[in-house]
């Protein structure tokens, strides 16, 4: 997956620099609001342990420390991810697939960031946080507007058995 340097996050407020790069806070916009209240809190949360990962980066914290910031921020981003994907298949969502893949491939990324971490590279976490808050900026911007406005108009209000289906094959999800 190549990401382009225009997803890089930039804000006002400088926060410190990291080899001679100054890092800047990952600034919450009201343009990323879907309008859909649990989604945009997650995504406000997801903002904020950006901002705390990076921040333990900047002033040095113990690697232990930072590590449980970093495991807190991708349990937080896997358990919006099931969140987005189960209110995008109650609406019957046409994209919901591409837009599964998309989750996977940033969980992946972050999977192989975080192994790098482990192995003392202690530049990864920071790379991480560059990396999923450019990734999220622009996957709410890109992605979960579309299939909010896509909710909101109400073309869909109940769940499609053939999306289900696939995504039970799919093992995204579990009837119980």
């Amino acid at each position: 997956m190549k990401v382009s340097r225009t997803f890089c996050v930039r804000a006002a407020t400088p926060l410190g620099q990291v080899g001679g790069v100054t890092m800047v806070k990952f600034a919450w916009k009201s343009q990323y609001e879907t309008g859909i209240p649990i989604i945009d809190e997650q995504h406000k949360r997801l903002f904020a342990a950006l901002d705390q990962v990076q921040d333990a980066v900047v002033h040095e914290s113990p690697k232990d420390e930072i590590r449980g910031m970093v495991q807190a921020l991708m349990a937080d981003t896997r358990e919006h991810f099931r969140t987005e994907e189960a209110i995008m298949a109650h609406h019957g969502f046409p994209d919901l697939l591409a837009h599964i893949r998309e989750h996977e491939l940033l969980v992946e990324k972050l999977e192989e960031l975080n192994q790098r971490f482990e192995e003392s590279q202690d530049s990864m976490a920071l790379m991480m946080t560059t990396f999923m808050g450019g990734w999220l900026r622009h996957h709410i911007s890109e992605g979960d507007l579309n299939y909010a406005q896509y909710i909101k108009s109400g073309q869909v209000t109940a769940s499609s058995p053939d999306l289900l289906l696939a995504l039970w094959d799919q093992g995204a999800i579990t009837f119980l």
